[in-house]
C-alpha cells in the first residue's frame, strides 16, 4: 500500500509539472516568445498586421497566429458590420469600416467555400469586390482595406487616350489642370500604356502616380524613352507608327500580395480572367498584361512561369524566396482602331 501511494504521488507530481510547463509554453506562444512548428506560415500575415489599429475579423483568428500589435476584434462586435456583410452591397461594408475607424478586415478563407452573393461569401471566395481590396492573401486569411472604385466616363476614356496620342506624337505635355476632376482626384494609382500591333502588344510601360492624370502623363514619357532602334527599324518613328497602330491605356488597381505560391492557391486566388498576375524582385515590378476582351484566359501559374523565364529569373523562377507574387485587376481603355472609338473593359 505504501509503495502504491508513493507511485500515485510521484505520478501527480509529474502531471502537475508537465501541466505547468505546457501552460508556460502556451503563454509564451501567445506572447510571441515561443514559436510553434507551424507559426512560420503566419510570419507575413503578422507583418501585414503590424502597426495597424483595430482590425475586424470574419470567421475567427487563424489558429496559431502569434500575438500582433493590431487589436483583432470579431466582426460581430462591430456595430452594423455583420448585417452589411450578409447583404450584397459592398459600399455598405465600406461605410461601416470607415465609420468604425477600422484599419482592415481580416477574412478567413480556409473553410468550406461559401455559396451565394453576399459580400461575406464573395470575400471568403477571394472574388473581386468593388470598394474593397485584398492587400494580402494566403491560404488561411485575406486582409482587406477600403479602396475607392475606379469610375470613368466614355469622355474620360477618350480624353486619356487622345492626350497620350498627342504627347507620343511629339507635343508638349499639357498641364494636369486641363483634366476633369475625376482624373485629377488624388489617389495612388498605376497607369500603363500599350502600343499594339493588332492585338499583340509591341511596347508597354507603366508608372505610378498620385492621380490617374499624373500617372498617365508620366507613362507617356516612359514609352517615348523606350522606343528603341529595333522597334524603329521595324515600325518607323513612334509618331508614324501610331498612325496605324492602336493604343491602350490600362489602369491597374486592387493589387494584393499572395502569401502562398502553391499552384492550387494561386489558381484559386488569382483566377483569370478576373485577375492578372505579376511579381516584384529586387525593386523591379514585372506583370502579365491582361488580354484583350474575348481572349482565352491564361492560367496564372503558366503566366508566372513564362514571365519568370522571359525575365531570366534563375530557377526555381517565381517561387524564389525574394520574389513577391501579386494579383491585380485592370481597367483597359482600348482603341477599337487608331484614332477611333475607345472601349472600356474591366470597369465595374
Amino acid at each position: 500500500m505504501y509503495g502504491a501511494r508513493r507511485v500515485r504521488k510521484a505520478l501527480w507530481i509529474v502531471i502537475s509539472v508537465a501541466a505547468l510547463i505546457l501552460l508556460a509554453l502556451l503563454a509564451g506562444w501567445r506572447a510571441g516568445l515561443v514559436r510553434a512548428p507551424w507559426s512560420a506560415r503566419y510570419d507575413r500575415l503578422a507583418e501585414q498586421l503590424r502597426d495597424r489599429g483595430t482590425v475586424a475579423v470574419v470567421g475567427g483568428v487563424p489558429l496559431g497566429l502569434p500575438t500582433v500589435e493590431a487589436s483583432l476584434r470579431a466582426a460581430s462586435h462591430v456595430a452594423g458590420l455583420d448585417a452589411a456583410l450578409a447583404g450584397e452591397d459592398p459600399a455598405a461594408v465600406a461605410r461601416v469600416i470607415t465609420r468604425a475607424h477600422l484599419d482592415g478586415l481580416l477574412v478567413r478563407v480556409d473553410g468550406p467555400s461559401a455559396g451565394g452573393k453576399s459580400v461575406r461569401a464573395r470575400l471568403q471566395r477571394m472574388e473581386p469586390v468593388e470598394g474593397l481590396t485584398a492587400v494580402f492573401l494566403d491560404e488561411s486569411a485575406a486582409l482587406y482595406e477600403c479602396e475607392a472604385p475606379i469610375t470613368l466616363s466614355a469622355d474620360d476614356a477618350r480624353r486619356l487616350v487622345s492626350v497620350a496620342r498627342v504627347i507620343l506624337a511629339g507635343a508638349a505635355a499639357p498641364p494636369e489642370r486641363i483634366f476633369p476632376e475625376s482624373l485629377r482626384a488624388a489617389r495612388p494609382v498605376e497607369v500603363g500604356l500599350v502600343v499594339r500591333d493588332g492585338d499583340t502588344p509591341i511596347l508597354w510601360r507603366s508608372t505610378r502616380g498620385g492621380s490617374i492624370a499624373r500617372a498617365m502623363l508620366d507613362g507617356t514619357f516612359a514609352i517615348l524613352n523606350r522606343w528603341s532602334s529595333p522597334l524603329q527599324d521595324r515600325y518607323g518613328r513612334l509618331r508614324d507608327a501610331l498612325v496605324t497602330h492602336r493604343l491602350t491605356v490600362t489602369l491597374f488597381h486592387d493589387r494584393g500580395a499572395l502569401g502562398s505560391k502553391e499552384p492550387r492557391f494561386v489558381r484559386r486566388a488569382a483566377a483569370a480572367p478576373a485577375w492578372s498576375v505579376g511579381f516584384e524582385r529586387m525593386a523591379g515590378w514585372e506583370y502579365v498584361l491582361p488580354g484583350p476582351p474575348g481572349s482565352r484566359a491564361v492560367d496564372p501559374i503558366d503566366a508566372l512561369t513564362a514571365l519568370a523565364r522571359d525575365r531570366a529569373i534563375p530557377a526555381p523562377g517565381y517561387t524564389r524566396p525574394e520574389v513577391t507574387v501579386y494579383r491585380f485587376r485592370a481597367v483597359q481603355l482600348i482603341e477599337i482602331e487608331p484614332f477611333g472609338p475607345v472601349r472600356i473593359d474591366g470597369a465595374p
